[in-house]
């Protein structure tokens, strides 16, 4: 059971339901996926609570490493966003909330509160649909990658497997492999090795994981969870380049006609955080929408 605000209480794997109950009334964006939480919270910093049966997250900036503020929910919502401003500026210094979801944002007026875009948080939504027809894309770079990689190799095998059924160790070594070749020579220090290792810590028979071998060897996985009969959402993903440069196209393309297969419509790829490199990566994939989100503060009057 969750705390009544201004008590908090760490995120546990046991909070799952808990959390879900507020998530799933809303489209599924990244920050309050709970196998996103429970991941990447690798320093044991995110805390819950609860405010006018709203979902209430604190997170910790990676770069600042001050606590910010962000909620989720349907109840007393201007009168919520009010207090949490209050209460983050009284004791965290940060007069503003995060990561606010549209749906939320669209509630509050603007006369009492500024409300800004963040372009970098917005989560990119594909159709799987589209995805699975990738190979099809007239003179895109990734049908023309496909293209290439099924001729050099045209034996390769995929396996769809839960995340109960894969074999950690093999995957943890592909995680080392994909390190070697981005020059990283301890991939066991790196936030988002000990995030994946808390991801495969998870029992979820809603998380899928596609494997693609070659000779019997693991050359690259993905990873996703459906969350309803619309959505699925990212998670990991890592490959051996040096197989093919369009490996991740490769990835992608079995990712989305799985999904497709199972008749579901979305595919959350998240957010770019303000990566020219990687919005251009998504940008590229065609994406039909995003989730976007807002940063919130009162106006002062």
């Amino acid at each position: 059971m969750l705390p009544e605000f201004p008590e908090f209480k760490k995120l546990e794997l046991s909070d799952k339901k808990d959390i879900e109950k507020f998530t799933s009334k809303f489209p599924p964006y990244s920050d309050f996926n709970f196998v996103s939480m429970w991941s990447w919270d690798t320093k044991g910093e995110i805390r819950i609570s609860v405010l006018n049966n709203n979902l209430v997250v604190r997170f910790t900036d990676y770069v600042t490493n001050k606590p910010y503020i962000l909620f989720i929910g349907e109840n007393k919502i201007p009168e919520t966003a009010h207090k949490l401003i209050i209460f983050s500026k009284e004791n965290y210094q940060e007069d503003s909330l995060r990561l606010i979801p549209e749906e939320v944002a669209n509630i509050l007026s603007k006369l009492e509160f500024q409300i800004l875009p963040d372009l970098d948080s917005h989560d990119y939504i594909y159709s799987t649909e589209d995805l699975s027809s990738m190979h099809k894309w007239s003179k895109h770079k990734s049908s023309k990658g496909i293209e290439k990689f099924l001729k050099l190799h045209p034996d390769y095998l995929v396996k769809i497997s839960s995340i109960g059924e894969i074999q950690k160790d093999e995957s943890k070594k592909m995680f080392k492999k994909w390190a070697i070749n981005k020059n990283i020579d301890n991939h066991f220090g790196l936030n988002e090795y000990k995030a994946f290792e808390r991801f495969l810590e998870i029992k979820d028979k809603n998380i899928e994981i596609v494997s693609l071998y070659k000779d019997n060897q693991l050359i690259g996985f993905t990873a996703y969870e459906i969350i309803s009969r619309d959505y699925a959402i990212a998670h990991f993903s890592k490959a051996n380049i040096k197989h093919h440069s369009a490996i991740y196209d490769i990835l992608n393309w079995e990712e989305a006609k799985s999904l497709d297969k199972k008749r579901v419509k979305y595919y959350n790829w998240e957010q770019d955080l303000g990566i020219k490199n990687l919005r251009k990566s998504k940008m590229s994939y065609c994406p039909v929408n995003f989730l976007k989100k807002y940063k919130v503060s009162l106006i002062n009057k």
